[in-house]
């Protein structure tokens, strides 16, 4: 089995070492083939700490683009990227909230679904410890999402997730998102393409170090041309 990664990095010199010295331990504990492409916004120390690791492990694949793209676009670029031999593609935040140890969870999943989400579990991580505000704008989002697209996932908007090569190719030159919205859509026309989809529970942790890069504001325009693009 290849996996392919394909993690979108936007001025995360803070974290970025340890996110891919754990994420590249993970794939080769779970002792399969696989390839790491970096997409690379913005002008910190990123670019620079990323390709270092390409010159030591030749499975890391880099991307620069100095003037920022945005999650959307910088997402759809690295799923153009992937190696059409791979089985699956694997996505994921690269600032720490996600955990890499648990990818072995979404992969055994992978076994009877097209699309595995990591869905953010109330009883794991810190889901009840962000601000109540968060929280609403969050749940807000999915039962509205859920509603109008008839969607049975409980966590469209996570971006923890694996896909099979076959639905990424079946659907990644239909992304026009430029942001946040980025996961809902992909998963919205996996589903509207009758690919199966499942759930693992992940656990959510805080950011250690760095500052988020989500926009209220543009996430919400965002999922409300998402929701005249595709469901109104």
């Amino acid at each position: 089995m290849k996996v392919s990664a394909v993690i979108p990095l936007y001025n995360e010199e803070q974290v970025i070492d340890e996110f891919s010295d754990r994420l590249i331990r993970s794939l080769e504990t779970l002792r399969v083939d696989y390839e790491v492409i970096f997409i690379i916004e913005g002008g910190d120390s990123t670019l620079e700490r990323v390709k270092q690791r390409a010159k030591e492990n030749g499975r890391i694949r880099v991307e620069y683009h100095e003037k920022r793209l945005g999650l959307g676009k910088a997402l759809k670029r690295g799923l153009d990227m992937v190696d059409p031999t791979s089985d699956c593609v694997l996505t994921m935040d690269s600032d720490l909230n996600h955990d890499p140890e648990e990818i072995s969870r979404l992969l055994e999943a992978s076994k009877i679904a097209e699309v595995v989400c990591g869905c953010r579990s109330k009883s794991r991580g810190l889901v009840q410890e962000l601000p109540f505000f968060k929280r609403m704008i969050s749940a807000g989002t999915n039962w509205t999402l859920r509603r109008v697209f008839r969607m049975e996932s409980s966590d469209i908007t996570s971006g923890f997730r694996i896909y099979s090569t076959k639905a990424v190719e079946s659907i990644r030159d239909e992304l026009v998102a430029r942001n946040f919205e980025i996961t809902a859509e992909i998963l919205i026309r996996a589903k509207k393409k009758g690919f199966s989809i499942a759930e693992v529970p992940i656990t959510f942790k805080r950011r250690p170090r760095g500052t988020s890069k989500l926009s209220f504001l543009k996430s919400g325009v965002g999922y409300v041309i998402l929701l005249f693009r595709l469901g109104l």
